[in-house]
């Protein structure tokens, strides 16, 4: 006689309940927004407005080859002690190397040298933000020749709006001829940004934020130090604790830090976001000029701001999107193959 074997008993299974929220994740979790939000946002503002007030005090305090060199070379050992420690990736291949080469160049020592010197040939902080704000107008039309890029009316209109008030502000500042030949500096400082940003866009090559700044860094400090030597007689300072801070803070903040901030912004939040933001840079460093320099804005000034940066708005506003045609209609036909990627 033969007995059967027990049929197993089934036990059901429930889905798992998920995981109750701790008040440390939750606090953890405001935490992070916060940072990523607005903390992120005041912090990006502060410390790209404070170069705007950094750099004047340091003209007073260094010539401003030397000022320049002395940023950019603390600023790269910096960097480059902080690669090294996090084995950050160094550029690879000819492209990579020549963007990083080139935007330092022009977006490190183009840009702060032109600045430098027209602030200690004094040349007011609000014209220097200006100038430097209308950037972006600068990259959209440089983008149609050099990128193939279209604009579209709207944005020609905020271009020529950009120009038209970057004109009117400078203008109040055209009372003698140094001054008013110094008003340019900071245009050429703002062209020599927007063609490191078109560069930067033609070659595509993507850097590591700790390795790409250190060389940007480096090939400033090398190209002003032969500069200043020349032209300003030496790099020497003064060592007392204002030049020391604006050096390390210029060095620093502005170098590090707010580039750091910038990546950020464009890692965790819309390219959008990070335009209105500098937008407020501008009015900003022009509002804490006043009481800080007794740099009082003339009324031209003020209309060449707004008209500047309402031209900004416009000529960065994303065109919008072509409309699509109708969905195609449906058939009892076989889909067609689709090509291999070989």
């Amino acid at each position: 006689m033969t007995t059967e074997a027990p049929t197993p008993i089934k036990v059901p299974t429930f889905p798992a309940l998920p995981a109750a929220a701790t008040p440390t994740t939750a606090a953890s979790s405001r935490s992070r927004s916060f940072l990523l939000g607005p903390g992120l946002s005041v912090a990006f503002v502060v410390m790209w407005t404070g170069g705007y007030i950094a750099g004047p005090i340091g003209v007073t305090q260094a010539s401003p080859l030397a000022l320049c060199f002395w940023r950019f070379g603390v600023a790269a050992v910096i960097l480059a002690i902080l690669a090294v420690l996090t084995r950050a990736r160094w550029p690879q291949g000819r492209d990579a190397w020549v963007q990083v080469v080139a935007t330092g160049l022009l977006m490190q020592a183009g840009m702060f040298s032109f600045c430098y010197l027209g602030l200690a040939l004094g040349v007011p902080v609000a014209i220097v933000a200006i100038a430097i704000g209308a950037s972006p107008v600068l990259v959209a039309v440089g983008g149609t020749f050099t990128l193939g890029e279209r604009l579209s009316p709207l944005q020609w209109g905020g271009t020529l709006l950009g120009f038209a008030g970057l004109a009117v502000a400078i203008a109040g500042e055209w009372q003698a001829v140094a001054i008013g030949v110094a008003a340019l500096l900071p245009v050429a400082g703002s062209i020599a940004f927007a063609a490191g940003t078109l560069v930067q866009r033609r070659t595509g090559a993507r850097m590591d934020l700790r390795t790409g700044t250190a060389v940007q860094m480096a090939v400033a400090a090398a190209v002003t130090l032969p500069l200043a030597l020349v032209f300003e007689g030496g790099i020497a300072i003064p060592v007392n604790g204002t030049s020391v801070g604006v050096v390390l803070f210029l060095a620093i903040g502005n170098s590090c830090i707010a580039s750091a901030l910038t990546f950020l912004m464009l890692r965790h939040r819309q390219a959008a976001d990070t335009a209105r933001l500098m937008l407020l840079v501008t009015p900003l460093a022009t509002f804490a000029a006043w009481p800080l320099f007794g740099q009082r804005p003339d009324s031209l000034l003020w209309t060449g701001l707004a008209i500047t940066v309402t031209g900004i708005v416009l000529a960065t506003r994303p065109k919008r999107a072509e409309p699509q045609g109708p969905p195609p209609v449906a058939t009892n036909a076989p889909p067609a193959s689709v090509p291999s990627a070989s």
